[in-house]
C-alpha cells in the first residue's frame, strides 16, 4: 500500500490553487462540474487534493499539511506575513507554520 493524497475542502478553488502554487505545487489534474470541482496538486507520487464542493472549509483540528523547501523561511514570510517560526524541535530541524486561504495550517520544512 502507498500513501496517495491528502484531501482538504476549500471555499475558492482558484484562490487555493494560487496559494499552493506559490509554494511550488502545480496542478496535475483538475476536473468536475462547477460547484463540485476537484484539483490534485504536486508532481510526485503523493498529491494534495483540493475539493471545492460549495460546503466550504472543514475543521480538521490539529491536522497540518507539510512541505519541504530549500528556502523555507523566505517562502513562509512571502505567503503569510504572520508565519510562525523558525521552530527547531531538534538539532538540524527547522520549520515554519503558515495558514492557507481557508485557515488550514501548512508546515514548511527547511531542506
Amino acid at each position: 500500500m502507498a500513501f496517495a493524497h491528502t484531501t482538504i475542502h476549500v471555499t475558492d478553488l482558484d484562490r487555493s490553487i494560487a496559494f499552493y502554487g506559490r509554494l511550488g505545487m502545480g496542478v496535475s489534474r483538475r476536473f468536475g462540474p462547477p460547484g463540485h470541482e476537484i484539483a490534485f496538486l504536486g508532481d510526485g507520487p503523493t498529491k494534495l487534493e483540493l475539493v471545492a464542493d460549495g460546503k466550504g472549509a472543514v475543521d480538521y483540528p490539529n491536522i497540518s499539511v507539510g512541505f519541504t523547501s530549500a528556502e523555507a523561511g523566505r517562502l513562509a514570510r512571502e505567503v503569510d506575513e504572520k508565519c510562525v517560526g523558525p521552530v527547531t524541535p531538534a538539532p538540524g530541524v527547522e520549520f515554519y507554520f503558515v495558514m492557507d486561504p481557508d485557515g488550514y495550517t501548512v508546515q514548511i520544512l527547511q531542506e
